[in-house]
């Protein structure tokens, strides 16, 4: 990220000041205590329990050191840091397992983490579309419940804007993650064909189709098309390709329904749901699919460790430098695996 120094002889004050150490405040007291940074060759996040922050340095910006009162910057890149599944299954996961020493290229390095980082903002705002529905619904259920007028009937409003909106981040989010899949095999990928079928393709070709990385892609190409075919719905509405979403509403029965979303699509309905039970269900799918991506990327493509033979996989909790950071690199010591590194 810093340019290579200077002779001592040629150091302007400008040269002096950039190549010091220097430090700053990260955040503030609320985001809890610093657990991890992510470098890449142009980018550094330095992530807390509760946030992510983007670190820039005054080269980056100004390389040929031209204004010497340029500061060093922060700024806010997410509102979750470590404590976050998300933030530990995308980007905190990616970090770990595209290392240094296992990936040796920069290139694939900062692909697989800056994807990676994009997936988990993409996570997050889907993650806060459904948190504002939760909440939306209890304030209005009490509201409701509270005014004991019988003719009245809880409403959030904006059910199909937010459906729709989820639905699109949930589809991005879905095409970054065959991107991470890209880095190592683009070129056969973009030869073998359209995506989410084109991966398990060129997987089943290299390694057979009942290698365990291909019967993956295989399972998350069938949820792929699912979630393509839903954002067909919202994009590309026609009768029998649409999505219907309903805010709260009455029952013959006299019982009231939670806001709801029903599919209805010739390959890929889905029968009526409520809406955040909908939302909770992919947000879990793509970080689990993220999450398993990664590994499997790792386990195929990463350098030898020297004679040892090394694995990937879920490192034991009591072994975690961050709990919910599961993924890591294990080898093989006296019949037991343990966390490399």
């Amino acid at each position: 990220m810093s340019k290579p120094p200077i002779d001592k002889a040629l150091k302007r004050p400008i040269d002096w000041k950039r190549e010091s150490a220097f430090s700053m405040t990260i955040g503030h007291d609320g985001d809890g205590k610093l657990t991890d940074m992510v470098v890449t060759t142009d980018s550094m996040f330095l992530v807390k329990e509760h946030s992510v922050h983007a670190i820039k340095l005054a080269d980056q910006l100004d390389p040929d050191r031209t204004n010497i009162d340029l500061p060093n910057t922060q700024q806010l890149f997410a509102d979750a840091g470590s404590e976050s599944d998300i933030v530990a299954r995308t980007l905190l996961s990616a970090s770990r397992l595209f290392s240094k020493t296992h990936f040796p290229d920069a290139k694939i390095r900062d692909f697989g983490i800056s994807i990676s980082a994009d997936i988990m903002t993409q996570l997050l705002a889907a993650q806060k579309t459904l948190s504002q529905l939760e909440t939306d619904e209890a304030k209005q259920i009490a509201v409701v419940n509270s005014s004991k007028d019988t003719t009245r009937l809880p409403a959030v409003t904006e059910v199909e804007t937010r459906a729709n909106t989820f639905i699109q981040k949930a589809e991005h989010t879905l095409q970054a993650i065959y991107r991470l899949a890209e880095v190592f095999y683009g070129p056969q990928m973009k030869a073998a064909g359209k995506w989410p079928d084109s991966l398990t393709a060129v997987l089943t070709k290299e390694f057979g189709e009942n290698d365990i990385t291909t019967v993956f892609a295989r399972e998350l190409a069938k949820f792929a098309h699912h979630v393509r075919n839903t954002r067909h719905c919202v994009e590309h509405r026609k009768d029998d390709q649409r999505v219907v979403a309903r805010d709260f509403y009455l029952n013959l029965d006299g019982t009231v329904t939670r806001p709801s979303i029903t599919v209805v699509h010739p390959k890929t309905p889905i029968d009526e749901t409520y809406l955040t039970a909908f939302m909770s269900a992919w947000v879990g799918s793509l970080t689990d699919a993220t999450e398993t991506m990664l590994l499997h990327l790792a386990g195929k493509n990463h350098a030898p460790f020297g004679n040892w033979p090394i694995g990937v996989g879920i490192v034991p909790e009591s072994q975690r430098a961050i709990q919910k950071v599961r993924v890591g690199y294990l080898i093989n010591v006296g019949g037991q695996w343990n966390r490399l590194g």
